[in-house]
C-alpha cells in the first residue's frame, strides 16, 4: 500500500467509523473511556496494574475504542454452556450481580445489556469477551482488593493476598483480503489470597476491519481457561 492509498485509507476511517457496523451477533455497547498508558502499583508492589493501548493516530486508536465496543448477543454468548443447566446458570448471571451475599458487597460486573462476562469465582466475575467494560470492571476489582475489600478471608499462616492485572490493545495493517486493520485485545488477571487460595486466566479477542472501518469479524470470544486454587 503506497502513500497515497495510505492516506485514502485514513480519511475514510475517519468519516466512517463513528458509522461502522458490528458484525452479526454483535452490538456497539456504551461507551466507556480507558485510559491510553496507565500503571499503579500498591501496597510496595503486592498489587499492580497496566494498562497501554497502542496506537499510532487517532484513527487507529478509534478502531481500537470500537473494537473495546463490541458486545456478544446473548444467545452468542450462553452458546458457551456445556449444557441446559449451564445455560441456566449462565442465563441467571445476566444482571452481574452475585446472588452469593457478602460481608463486603463485590462490584458488581457493569451494564447487563453490555455483558461481557460468563461466569465467577470467589465473587471475580470471568470474561467472555474482552471488552472496555470488562477492563473497567478488573481495574476497579484490582484496586477494591487491594484496598482490603475482598470477599475471602485470609488462610490460616497465609503471607497475605496479592494481585494483577495488565491489558494491551494493539493495532496493525491486515494482510488477508479485505481486511484493512486488525485490533489485538489482551488481559490477564491473577489473584493469590493464600496458599490455596487463587484465580488466574488470561483472555485475547482479535478483531478485523474493512477499509471503511467497519468490523467484520471478531474472534476470541469464547470460554477462557481458568486456574483456580
Amino acid at each position: 500500500m503506497n502513500r497515497s492509498q495510505v492516506a485514502i485509507l485514513a480519511c475514510v476511517v475517519t468519516l466512517r467509523a463513528a458509522q461502522a457496523q458490528a458484525p452479526a451477533g454483535y452490538h456497539v455497547g456504551a461507551h466507556v473511556l480507558l485510559p491510553d498508558s496507565l500503571v499503579e502499583v500498591f501496597d510496595g508492589g503486592r498489587f499492580r496494574l497496566s494498562l497501554t493501548r497502542t496506537a499510532r493516530t487517532h484513527d487507529e486508536r478509534a478502531l481500537i475504542a470500537l473494537a473495546e465496543s463490541l458486545y456478544p448477543s446473548a444467545e452468542r454468548l450462553l452458546g458457551a454452556a456445556r449444557d441446559s443447566s449451564e445455560r441456566e446458570q449462565l442465563a441467571a448471571m445476566a444482571t452481574g450481580v452475585p446472588s452469593a451475599i457478602y460481608k463486603i458487597q463485590p462490584r458488581p460486573a457493569g451494564v447487563p445489556e453490555d455483558r461481557w462476562w460468563l461466569d465467577s469465582f470467589d465473587a471475580t466475575w470471568i470474561p467472555f469477551a474482552v471488552t472496555a467494560g470488562a477492563v473497567d470492571y478488573f481495574a476497579g476489582r484490582l484496586r477494591d482488593l487491594a484496598r482490603g475489600r475482598g470477599q475471602v478471608s485470609y488462610l490460616p499462616g497465609a503471607a497475605g493476598d496479592n494481585g494483577s492485572f495488565n491489558y494491551h490493545a494493539t493495532i496493525h495493517r491486515g494482510s488477508e483480503a479485505g481486511v484493512a486493520y486488525v485490533v489485538e485485545l489482551q488481559l490477564r488477571w491473577e489473584y493469590h489470597c493464600g496458599s490455596l487460595c487463587g484465580i488466574g486466566f488470561s483472555h485475547k479477542r482479535v478483531v478485523s476491519f474493512d477499509a471503511r472501518g467497519n468490523a467484520i469479524a471478531v474472534s476470541g470470544d469464547t470460554r477462557p481457561r481458568v486456574i483456580v486454587s
